[in-house]
């Protein structure tokens, strides 16, 4: 499904306001996530473009509010702006969409396999869990068996509370050898 440009912008909006407040601060969130600077712009931008930027900025933090993501917490010293644990598993799922795995210098020559078996009424879960691992660039081998070159265990504990799946739902393997595995070396670009 294709998000029309306008709704990109919104939830670019969105998604900038929610990773700063997770981040805690503009200095986190400049190294957490450099992108939110990129979607503030530069700082000296003229009147008008800076009273656009604050009215979609405000719109944002409106569409949040009326969303349960975020919440205003108002006193003497001012009004703050909080996330609600619905706002944090709102952008925790947007963060395990965006992880990347660490690829190594060199590969060890053994292959990371994961395998699922997540029951139907889970139907979800087993969706978002192939979009998260073909995000990541894990290869799908079957529908519930999947392949990377590189160490993941960080990725697989992360996915694991993502999805609150336990170690019966989702294995890992690391395999020492694969049959056929000329097609995967030469997709990863592994030279042995």
């Amino acid at each position: 499904m294709k998000i029309p440009l306008q709704n990109k912008k919104k939830l670019a909006a969105q998604t900038a306001i929610l990773r700063f407040l997770y981040a805690g601060g503009i200095l986190t969130a400049a190294l957490v996530a450099p992108k939110l600077l990129s979607l503030l712009g530069p700082a000296d931008r003229s009147q008008p473009r800076r009273k656009a930027l604050y009215a979609r900025l405000f719109l944002a933090r409106r569409r949040l509010l009326q969303r349960g993501l975020i919440y205003l917490d108002e006193n003497e010293s001012g009004s703050f702006v909080h996330l609600t644990p619905k706002g944090e598993k709102s952008i925790e799922k947007i963060l395990a969409r965006e992880y990347r795995i660490p690829e190594q210098v060199w590969w060890d020559g053994k292959w990371r396999v994961l395998i699922f078996d997540i029951k139907e009424k889970r139907r979800r879960i087993r969706s978002t869990l192939r979009q998260l691992l073909a995000g990541v660039g894990f290869v799908r081998l079957q529908d519930s068996v999947w392949v990377y070159p590189y160490p993941c265990d960080e990725f697989v504990a992360i996915v694991r509370a993502h999805l609150s799946s336990g170690v019966g739902e989702l294995r890992s393997l690391v395999v020492e050898a694969l049959e056929s595995d000329k097609q995967l070396r030469e997709h990863f670009s592994l030279l042995i």
